[in-house]
């Protein structure tokens, strides 16, 4: 089996176990978000989009990804995606 193939047939449980950790790191970037500490909201970035590139290599879809953090799959896609051409990141 490829990586491809694992992708495309992804195991329900490590996809629900990956979503439970990007709600958590989102709460968690939120949280920092409010308390306004600029240290602590770029390790919740960090841990976010570690957590979302971590979901994806499992199979997860942008459209769980959008739920699990209450956001719309397109907006999810377009904030978390790798971007090509070392474009900077939002």
């Amino acid at each position: 089996m490829t990586v491809t193939d694992a992708t495309m047939n992804p195991h329900p449980a490590s996809v629900d176990a990956a979503m439970t950790d990007v709600a958590a790191a989102g709460r968690k970037h939120d949280a920092a978000k409010r308390d306004g500490r600029v240290e602590a909201l770029e390790s919740a970035k960090r841990e976010l989009q570690g957590a979302v590139d971590a979901a994806r290599a499992l199979g997860a879809e942008w459209g769980q990804i959008g739920a699990a953090l209450g956001i719309a799959r397109g907006n999810a896609y377009q904030r978390f995606r790798r971007k090509a051409f070392g474009w900077p990141s939002r």
